[in-house]
């Protein structure tokens, strides 16, 4: 399944269960996702698709700064709370 660019991620498992990523590539069964924080967007975060749920709308339309992301993403979270 295709997951679609800079769409907001929630861990469903693993150690970073229930944190928020955004998705920055798409690797088959993995998708790559950085939070701007602990998972830059030059060292994503490798998890398996079944283990995350994904927003359907991205927030980017290009590749985003570590610092657009943190700011995007903190502002989705209050706005919405989960996917």
């Amino acid at each position: 399944m295709k997951m679609e660019l800079y769409c907001p991620a929630r861990s469903l498992a693993g150690h970073d269960k229930n944190q928020y990523f955004i998705i920055v590539s798409d690797e088959g069964e993995y998708v790559a996702m950085a939070n701007g924080t602990t998972h830059r967007v030059d060292d994503p975060k490798r998890k398996n698709k079944k283990h995350i749920q994904a927003g359907k709308t991205p927030l980017f339309t290009a590749s985003p700064t570590d610092e657009e992301i943190r700011n995007e993403l903190n502002a989705w979270v209050k706005r919405h709370g989960c996917i």
